[in-house]
C-alpha cells in the first residue's frame, strides 16, 4: 500500500512540476547525426530561443553553433550564431553579411538570411542585437518580399545545411532536420 501511495505522490508531482528547463546533453554518432544534440531524453529541445541547434566548423573545426528557428504559422526563419565557450557569447558578423540555408530535401533550394535592419535589429522579442557594428542575428524573409509559403506549416520537415563566408573562410553546418516551432 505504501508503495502505491509513493508513486501516487510521484506522479502528481511529476505532473506538476513538468519537464526540467536544463537540457541534457544527448551524444549521437554519426549515423545519427540529424538529432538535435541538446535534448532532453523525452525528445523536445530546450535551446535558447526554442530553435534546432547545428554545430558550425571551418576547416573542419568546430567553429560555432547555429540556432535556427523556423515558425510555422509564417513560415519565417530566426537564426542565432554563437561561439563555443562556455556563455555560449554571440558569434558577430558584419551587418552586411548573407546566411545561406539550403533545403537539400527540397531539391537543393536555397534562401539568404540577413539582419532586420541596421539600426538596432530587433528579434521577434524587441531586443536589439547589435554590438560594435556587428550582430549574431538573421532573419528570412525580412522585408526582401521572397516567398516563404513554402515553410508554413505544422508538419513542415526538411533536411537542411547551413553556410556563410567571412572572407575567404567558409562556415559550414553537417545537414540536419529542421522542423517547425509550433505556435
Amino acid at each position: 500500500m505504501l508503495k502505491n501511495q509513493l508513486i501516487y505522490l510521484f506522479s502528481i508531482l511529476f505532473l506538476a512540476v513538468g519537464c526540467s528547463e536544463k537540457p541534457a546533453t544527448v551524444k549521437t554518432s554519426e549515423e545519427n547525426s540529424k538529432q538535435a544534440e541538446t535534448q532532453n531524453d523525452h525528445g523536445h529541445s530546450h535551446t535558447p530561443h526554442h530553435g534546432i541547434e547545428a554545430k558550425l566548423y571551418s576547416d573542419q573545426q568546430a567553429a560555432g553553433i547555429a540556432e535556427l528557428k523556423l515558425h510555422d504559422d509564417k513560415g519565417d526563419l530566426e537564426l542565432w550564431l554563437t561561439n563555443r565557450d562556455e556563455a555560449h557569447s554571440p558569434l558577430d558578423l558584419g551587418l552586411d553579411t548573407k546566411i545561406t540555408v539550403k533545403f537539400i530535401s527540397l531539391e537543393g533550394k536555397e534562401v539568404q538570411l540577413q539582419v532586420r535592419n541596421k539600426d538596432k535589429n530587433e528579434d521577434e522579442d524587441g531586443m536589439g542585437n547589435i554590438r560594435n557594428s556587428k550582430t549574431n542575428y538573421f532573419i528570412f524573409p525580412g522585408d526582401t518580399k521572397a516567398d516563404s509559403t513554402f515553410l508554413i506549416g505544422k508538419e513542415f520537415s526538411a533536411e537542411v545545411q547551413i553556410s556563410f563566408n567571412i572572407g575567404d573562410k567558409v562556415y559550414q553546418s553537417k545537414k540536419f532536420q529542421l522542423k517547425p516551432h509550433v505556435h
